[in-house]
């Protein structure tokens, strides 16, 4: 940038007052460069011309934190009472959850598998697995991924190592005690919303209430306000990553909340109407009243009695039209943000043939992938495997089974999508494997399936048919399955 004259003056009579004056000159030149380059994009002028918009520089919680109780509440009020709502719920539950998100045990060893499907699998398919004793494992997922849809988070929590097949917990955001913030002592060590972190940022223990904070259970055993350090390995924190360096989840109903409630006022207006327009009456005008009073209001099938000199005037409301118009808007708004289709959130197909209905599908079936390998696998699954593995290891008897449960893994198989047209999808994945374009395996892996057993059942039947056909031999003594007796068929 030049000297002028009148700059040369100022730094002659006043060197401090020329050098101020000049980092002046600089400054709001730099500002001018950089609001001509940010003008470019009309849009980041949005937020000046439009109230609606918030442009705020805070990261992902620092936006959140003071919102996400209330997203929490009202989302929770929204499912309680508005049937959308509790239908886009159990269409994302459905959909990335199902019957349940089956586990397999990954191993070479013979008894680990025979103890598996003899001994775990039952343990996890009874409701002896829950903590309450209400839910098998299918069932604690879906209210682990529904909670985290609600709220935007779940906790998911096992006992200490030590009894046998311990239980699982399934908790609530509000178990964590937000009042624990900032540094732990000299540990290095901070806490941010009841999350303890070390220096490297790493979650070492979770700090949650005994019961819920707005439980109605009071006595002696009442722990409400009173929070406990619970070691990370023994938690699984599940929630969806909106934004980089995220620490909590978010409401899914957040960018929906106004279209439900637009919805369910539009609703209650729409039966006012309906209520309005039934109350047909009938007035006549006479001398005798015979003790009726005036009507103070309308009701359906009035007939009322008036006075000559009483006079009776209606309002004309404008007629509220475009109901259907209105609602499908809406209706397509809350299914957009939800992730998932108008026709599953309405079960509308009016106009839907299989071409778009199968396109539509192909949009939600991309999210519910998503939303199962990114979130629900690793956040909640994998860890459930890993305690299951660790816990089978504690109480495992000898050396030898636990070298053997170290080399195992557990691997999970989501549930099948739904076919629009078997027929042709199945056709379709046969001439995959055919072309050598894809493995028998990884397509029933893809259908939902366990390969392992559906190739058990395949020999199993076969066998069955070998015997039954041994038996129509004359004289033939064939065991049946794992029976211990023999039947003997004489021609």
């Amino acid at each position: 940038m030049r000297d002028t004259f009148l700059d040369r003056v100022i730094a002659w009579a006043s060197p401090t007052a020329g050098n101020r004056r000049l980092a002046e000159r600089q400054s709001m030149a730099a500002r001018r460069a950089a609001a001509d380059v940010v003008m470019h994009y009309r849009a980041s002028d949005l937020a000046r011309r439009s109230e609606s918009l918030r442009a705020v520089g805070g990261d992902a919680d620092a936006v959140a934190q003071l919102a996400r109780r209330g997203l929490s509440l009202a989302s929770r009020d929204v499912i309680r009472n508005n049937p959308t709502a509790s239908r886009a719920l159990s269409v994302i539950q459905n959909n990335v959850i199902g019957a349940g998100i089956e586990p397999r045990l990954v191993t070479t060893d013979k008894g680990l598998q025979r103890e598996w499907r003899d001994d775990v699998l039952p343990h996890l398919s009874s409701v002896a697995v829950d903590g309450e004793g209400v839910l098998p494992l299918g069932g604690l997922q879906a209210s682990a991924f529904g909670a985290a849809v609600a709220d935007g988070e779940a906790l998911i929590v096992w006992p200490e190592h030590g009894a046998r097949h311990g239980q699982v917990r399934v908790l609530e955001a509000d178990y964590l005690d937000t009042r624990m913030q900032g540094p732990v002592g000299a540990s290095g060590n901070t806490l941010y919303d009841g999350i303890e972190r070390d220096a490297w940022g790493r979650i070492v223990a979770y700090h949650l209430f005994g019961e819920h904070p707005g439980s109605p259970v009071l006595g002696s055993n009442w722990r409400g306000l009173e929070s406990e350090r619970v070691d990370a390995a023994r938690v699984a924190h599940l929630y969806r990553v909106d934004r980089p360096g995220q620490r909590r989840g978010v409401s899914w109903f957040a960018p929906v909340l106004d279209d439900l409630v637009a919805l369910a006022e539009n609703d209650e207006a729409q039966l006012m109407r309906q209520r309005i327009a039934a109350c047909f009456s009938v007035f006549w005008r006479t001398d005798d009243m015979q003790g009726n009073p005036p009507p103070s209001e309308l009701a359906p099938g009035l007939i009322q009695a008036i006075g000559q000199n009483d006079e009776v005037s209606f309002a004309n409301p404008p007629e509220v039209t475009g109901y259907d118009d209105f609602t499908k808007v809406h209706l397509r708004r809350v299914a957009v943000g939800m992730g998932i289709t108008y026709e599953s959130l309405t079960g509308d197909l009016t106009g839907v043939n299989f071409a778009s209905g199968r396109l539509g599908r192909i949009d939600m079936g991309q999210n519910v992938e998503r939303w199962q390998w990114h979130m629900a696998l690793p956040g909640m699954c994998r860890p459930t495997g890993n305690w299951i593995l660790k816990d089978w290891a504690f109480n495992a008897g000898g050396f030898a089974a636990i070298r053997a449960l170290s080399k195992a893994r557990i691997d999970w198989t989501p549930p099948p999508p739904v076919m629009a047209d078997p027929k042709t999808e199945t056709q379709v994945a046969v001439q995959r494997i055919e072309a050598g374009l894809a493995s028998r395996r990884g397509e029933i892996r893809a259908s939902g399936y366990d390969p392992d057993e559906i190739d058990r059942e395949i020999d199993a039947d076969m066998q069955r048919r070998r015997d039954l056909a041994a038996l129509k031999q004359p004289g033939a003594a064939v065991q049946l399955g794992n029976s211990e007796s023999e039947r003997t068929l004489d021609a």
